[in-house]
């Protein structure tokens, strides 16, 4: 999958991508920032409305085209419960990404069956989040994450050093994509901070540092 939508992100004009799926919930998404992960999952829900009006309306839409002044968003249906969206610039070659888009929709379908045949596998993926996750940068700011961030990063810098704040980023950030920002998975967290950290005894004294984030 991430293969396919790298192939998209690069068309002349093309300013991001991304494929959701359902059941196991997953968007595999190269987008620019600013399109945080729930902008992106109501985008998806919208045009799947119009997709599944197919059978009721007895309509035949497999493409949506929406121009708007800054920008022009392309979605298209793959399967059952699986859609492409691209957005490109305003003044984009709707023709070249139209045409190689629809050539890659088969194999994007196949990909959709892989995601679904082995979820934990596709997660693995570079563009992969389950559905419910957030981006770092606007868990930081909401709670249960916001209090807890302080914490580790101090326990993590009294294990590692200075490099303990890139390493809080880049640990939570694929944390997040796992699922659910919730305390109830904060000693899953914890569990990928110590994979870092790789001694044992430092390993206990952050486990000891940050067991008041923990739920009780």
């Amino acid at each position: 999958m991430d293969e396919l939508l790298q192939e998209i992100k690069m068309l002349p004009g093309v300013l991001g991508v991304f494929a959701s799926v359902d059941k196991p919930d997953i968007l595999f998404s190269y987008v620019p920032a600013g399109y945080d992960h729930e902008t992106l999952k109501l985008m998806g829900v919208s045009l799947q409305r119009i997709f599944k009006m197919n059978a009721s309306c007895q309509f035949s839409v497999n493409s949506v085209e929406m121009r708007f002044s800054e920008a022009m968003v392309l979605g298209k249906f793959i399967c059952d419960g699986s859609l492409l969206v691209i957005l490109c610039e305003a003044e984009a070659n709707f023709s070249l990404i139209n045409m190689t888009s629809n050539m890659l929709l088969g194999e994007l379908a196949l990909g959709v069956e892989k995601v679904r045949a082995n979820p934990d596998a596709a997660l693995q993926a570079t563009s992969a989040k389950k559905a419910g996750s957030m981006d770092f940068a606007q868990a930081q700011n909401e709670e249960p994450l916001k209090s807890a961030i302080p914490v580790l990063q101090d326990a993590l810098a009294r294990a590692i050093g200075p490099i303990a704040a890139m390493l809080v980023k880049e640990i939570v950030g694929k944390w997040l994509q796992g699922g659910l920002c919730a305390q109830e998975r904060f000693s899953e967290l914890v569990d990928l901070f110590c994979q870092e950290i790789g001694d044992a005894t430092l390993e206990n004294e952050f486990r000891a540092e940050t067991e008041k984030i923990l739920p009780r």
